[in-house]
């Protein structure tokens, strides 16, 4: 059995993954703030764990919820994939309350944080496949106003990839880490980027005019594309993939 634990699967590309994951032989592990009731209504080995990624002080217990129902006997491999974010506050930081930005922190970089030292641990004793795809952004190197926690948090998410491969790399039983920018995706942050007040976040009409001029794939292609990359051969240890192979 390849077992499959994917965070963000209520819409866009979590719910792709999930998705087109869920087959013979797999079992597909959904973390959610909300339940998506398509996925939820599929047939086949898939089950549902709504959790807000925000209270990071309940991973351990949410892991061990997941891990239940993970076989070691059974297992062919183990893959955790690092899908949810949000993208606001859209504003300039002066703009941006501490509420605002202690939230955008723990879910783009602390879960992933937290939930990579939880999955490495309990699979420590598995002689699996094991890896970790991180989602990540080309706004950690790409840098556009109003968008300062978005852009730490992503390039904060791929330095902390580069760290573990290398800590990593070499273990008898290692597990693989690999930080992916995906591309720009018609999903929810693509939307709210755009439809944002420019008074509060100037860069609102650049999302609009790469909306606009047809540059935004679908998730569902996204999702194809990021799964022939974690289930392939050439998959790194602490790389950062910066452009998807069609």
């Amino acid at each position: 059995m390849k077992y499959f634990i994917i965070t963000g699967t209520s819409k866009g590309i979590g719910e792709a993954l999930a998705g087109r994951l869920l087959a013979p032989g797999h079992c597909v592990l959904c973390v959610s703030r909300s339940v998506n009731p398509v996925l939820a209504s599929r047939q086949g080995n898939l089950r549902y764990f709504p959790f807000d990624l925000s209270r990071s002080g309940e991973l351990d217990g949410l892991m061990d919820e997941i891990f239940e129902f993970i076989d070691p006997a059974d297992a062919e491999s183990v893959y955790l994939i690092n899908n949810a974010a949000v993208v606001g506050p859209l504003a300039s930081i002066e703009q941006c309350s501490a509420q605002e930005i202690t939230y955008h922190m723990q879910v783009n970089l602390l879960a992933p944080m937290i939930l990579t030292s939880l999955f490495i641990e309990r699979t420590a004793g598995m002689s699996v496949d094991k890896r970790i795809l991180n989602l990540s952004s080309a706004s950690s190197k790409y840098l556009v106003p109003g968008m300062s926690c978005y852009s730490t948090a992503k390039a904060g998410l791929d330095t902390f990839t580069q760290a573990v491969g290398l800590e990593q790399k070499g273990k008898e039983g290692g597990v693989q880490i690999v930080s992916v920018w995906p591309g720009m995706i018609d999903t929810s942050l693509q939307e709210e980027a755009r439809t944002t007040d420019p008074g509060r976040f100037a860069s609102a009409n650049l999302f609009a005019g790469i909306k606009d001029k047809g540059m935004l794939t679908t998730p569902e292609y996204t999702a194809d594309q990021l799964i022939r990359l974690l289930l392939g051969d050439s998959f790194g240890q602490g790389t950062i993939v910066e452009q998807l192979l069609p």
